[in-house]
């Protein structure tokens, strides 16, 4: 890439900003906010950071999971801002010392914008994280939950299974939630009770019953979850499974006749079943309860306005045995903001627990033995799914090796 990846700026944020500097600031102040929101909105970014440092803060927003530049503001303007931001998300602007969290709405386009907010204190201010959730999320292959079509019909044949949990697995970022509201929207259609207990809220779905946990007043998913079990349910789905009691109440849900979907934060698919067990979950009720796991992540695609084509050379010794002569970069340009990307595309892996995995989990079998078995019979893990993506000119070979490092590994050598 040519360029250092930058957010063009904006011409009515920066007369905003100048007029704050002039002296016009109370009303400056929620105007640069909702600018900065809206600019967020537009250009899809999923969070904007305000960061404090000794002469300068700094603006950044992550688009497509990357985090790039956008602006620079005093310290002055900062601090206010911060208040500003806190005051609208209801939090204690006194509070500079303690970690915040809260959120707001704001509407843009005729949509309600449902943004997070997060405060925290480091050595030269408070740091803002806003997080943007929307309710139009653009995804590849929406009729199949972004999944490929094999993979699709392999989850499909999870969720015709009554009494049963589903986990979705990934780390932070990788689009789980968005999986789940697909999910939810299409089972909505049936005549079910369906109820999610989840922190946050992070879409409205129409026909779902929806909880928010509230942890201050004693909502816990573990409580919520047991309320939810005295409404009838046909379907639960719990935003995280983060401790014992939540994986336990879900599997006895799960076990009384309630098709569960909840998410966990594995690698891999076959992961799942060994991370229950580390929290103390019973392998008879894992074996019991757990239908199947899916995993997934998000890779990004290579802009299609600066690509271009890049041989493979001898030295590429994990492409070699791809059998491709060439791979495509992005060379950066303005649509992409100098990133080489545009956009990202999800992949999967689908695991379907049958008997013979059941006494694996019984045999304390390791993940690998585990995911072995499961490509032995249908399985088709995300780096096969990333590899036909790389095939195809969609992704980079950068992102490639992320399916076969992990997502936090390699950053050396991933571009």
């Amino acid at each position: 890439m040519n360029k250092t990846p930058v957010i063009a700026s904006d011409e009515v944020l920066n007369e905003l900003i100048t007029s704050f500097e002039s002296g016009n600031n109370e009303r400056c102040v929620v105007d640069i906010c909702e600018r900065l929101i809206f600019l967020a909105y537009q250009k899809n970014a999923s969070d904007i950071h305000i960061e404090p440092f000794e002469n300068v803060s700094k603006i950044r927003m992550r688009i497509d999971g990357m985090l790039i530049r956008f602006c620079e503001i005093s310290g002055d303007l900062h601090t206010k801002l911060t208040s500003s931001i806190k005051f609208r998300a209801s939090l204690d602007i006194t509070e500079k010392r303690l970690p915040q969290d809260g959120h707001f709405i704001i509407p843009i386009d005729s949509k309600n914008i449902n943004v997070r907010v997060s405060s925290m204190a480091v050595i030269y201010g408070e740091k803002i994280v806003m997080r943007l959730l929307y309710d139009n999320t653009r995804i590849d292959n929406p009729m199949y939950f972004g999944m490929s079509r094999v993979n699709y019909d392999r989850f499909l044949s999870l969720l015709d299974r009554s009494g049963s949990i589903i986990y979705l697995s990934g780390p932070t970022g990788s689009g789980k939630s968005t999986t789940l509201y697909m999910v939810l929207e299409a089972l909505s259609s049936k005549e079910l009770n369906i109820c999610a207990i989840e922190d946050p809220v992070e879409k409205s779905v129409f026909g779902i019953n929806q909880i928010q946990v509230n942890n201050t007043a004693g909502l816990t998913f573990e409580s919520g979850l047991r309320a939810v079990l005295r409404q009838d349910p046909d379907v639960i789905m719990v935003g995280e499974t983060r401790d014992i009691q939540t994986a336990e109440i879900s599997a006895r849900a799960a076990v009384t006749g309630h098709l569960v979907l909840s998410t966990l934060h594995t690698k891999s698919a076959s992961e799942s079943f060994l991370r229950l067990k580390d929290m103390g979950v019973a392998p008879y009720m894992v074996s019991a309860s757990v239908a199947g796991c899916v995993s997934q992540r998000l890779l990004r695609k290579v802009c299609p306005h600066c690509k271009k084509a890049v041989p493979v050379t001898s030295e590429d010794e994990l492409l070699s045995s791809l059998e491709i002569n060439e791979t495509w970069i992005g060379e950066g340009c303005e649509r992409c903001h100098y990133t080489g990307y545009s956009g990202r595309i999800a992949v999967h892996e689908v695991l379907i627990k049958d008997e013979k995995i059941s006494q694996m989990i019984y045999e304390d079998a390791s993940a690998y033995e585990i995911e072995r078995y499961a490509v032995e019979t249908g399985m088709i893990t995300m780096r096969e799914s990333a590899s036909k993506l790389l095939k195809g000119g969609i992704i980079s070979e950068g992102e490639y090796l992320k399916t076969s490092y992990g997502s936090f590994g390699m950053i050396g050598k991933v571009k």
